[in-house]
Formats: structure tokens, sequence, C-alpha cells
């Protein structure tokens, strides 16, 4: 996790209430911003505050469009949030600021024995126009709405506890793809694959439902002081 994630958060929280709340809980959390934790702290029976930090990797293969991916999708994941708890129980609603640093690296690989591969239905040999690589990014600072369970009320007692989140962060996703054009394809061929794989990344980014928002569904355990 970069320094200035975690910076961004401890300051966010620190700053703006330094004097008001002091760490009641801390939390081990994973979902799908990734592995990490968050700290909470109180500040009325009705709202607290958390900041969270959240890393780590997942590699798995994936086919998107006819194409085959060898994907790496690597979480960097920092929160400052706002809880209400309506009830002044463990319920709770929660909005903030997410610096998230996740990407997704890509790595096309041939469909068959062949050796070829299709980009927005043109086949080509990728021994002639690969690697194939691509990428996907989104902004670093995006909004974060959610509900979920966990530590509440400052009133509520000493011991562990279960957590959860359910929300989403508003995002600007952004697909790039990369291939080599080989010395033997014309000008007109060379714009015709450029075409293809801007094409491809439309097709990539629709499949994976990656318009405006992130999905943040995450678990943890954590212990109350």
């Amino acid at each position: 996790m970069p320094r200035a994630a975690a910076a961004f958060v401890l300051v966010f929280v620190l700053s703006l209430f330094s004097g008001v709340a002091s760490a009641q809980a801390i939390a081990a959390r994973a979902g799908t911003t990734g592995f990490g934790g968050d700290l909470s702290f109180p500040v009325t029976d009705r709202f607290g505050l958390r900041a969270n930090l959240f890393g780590g990797s997942i590699s798995h293969a994936t086919t998107e469009s006819g194409v085959h991916y060898d994907s790496r999708m690597r979480f960097e994941t920092a929160m400052g949030l706002l809880d209400f708890f309506p009830a002044g129980g463990r319920f709770r609603l929660s909005a903030g600021v997410a610096y998230n640093n996740n990407r997704l690296d890509l790595r096309a690989r041939a469909a068959s024995s062949s050796g070829t591969i299709d980009i927005n239905d043109t086949t080509y040999n990728i021994s002639d126009i690969g690697p194939v690589t691509g990428e996907l990014r989104f902004n670093k600072a995006n909004p974060y709405f959610g509900v979920g369970w966990g530590n509440g009320s400052r009133n509520l007692g000493v011991g562990l506890f279960f957590s959860s989140d359910l929300g989403i962060m508003i995002v600007n996703p952004r697909v790039r793809l990369n291939a080599n054009c080989p010395s033997t394809f014309s000008s007109a061929q060379c714009a015709q694959l450029d075409n293809n794989l801007r094409e491809e990344e439309q097709q990539f980014k629709d499949d994976w439902g990656y318009h405006s928002w992130y999905p943040v569904l995450s678990f943890g355990i954590g212990y109350r002081w």
C-alpha cells in the first residue's frame, strides 16, 4: 500500500477530529477491495468514523469477447468513512472518500494451438502482434456509499464483533490494450489493428460491467475495547 494512501486516511481522520474521538475498535477485513483492516473512532451514539487500508493481489484466467487473458488484480485501496447508526446499534449507513489504486493487469494468449487471437472479430497470429497486454485502472479519488453491520454505538460493550459492508465506489474506469504492429503490415493494416484494439477495450469494459461504479463487499472480525 503506498504511503500516500495511508497518510491520506490518517490525516483525514486525525486532523479533522483530533481531540473528539479516539480509536475504539480494530478489525481485519477481506473482500472486493483486497485484504486489510480498519480502525473505528466513535464520535456520538449515532455517528462514528472509520479509516481502512486494503492491499494484496489475486491471479486468475478469464475470457472476454473470445479473448483469453491471464489476469492479475492488484488491490491498493484506502478509505475515510463517516458511519451513521440510525438505531444506535450496529447497523450503519456509510459515506466517504476512497483512494482507489486498484488495477487489473492483462496478458492475452492464443485461443488454440493455431496460435491465433481474435480481436474485434479479426483473426491475428499472436506471434506477429504479441505480446498483447492490457490494463484496467480507475480514478484515484472516488466517493463511497454503502450500508453495513459492525462496531456501532460507543455504549456497546468490550469484545469481539463481526463486521460487513456492502456498497459502491463511484469510479471512472479506463481500459487500455496494447499490441505490436509488425513491419509486414501496411499502414492501413496497422490502423485497423489499432481500431480493433479500441473496440475490444470497450467490449471488455462492457462485459466486466465497469461503467461508473465498483462493487464493495467485505467481511471482517474485530475487537472493541
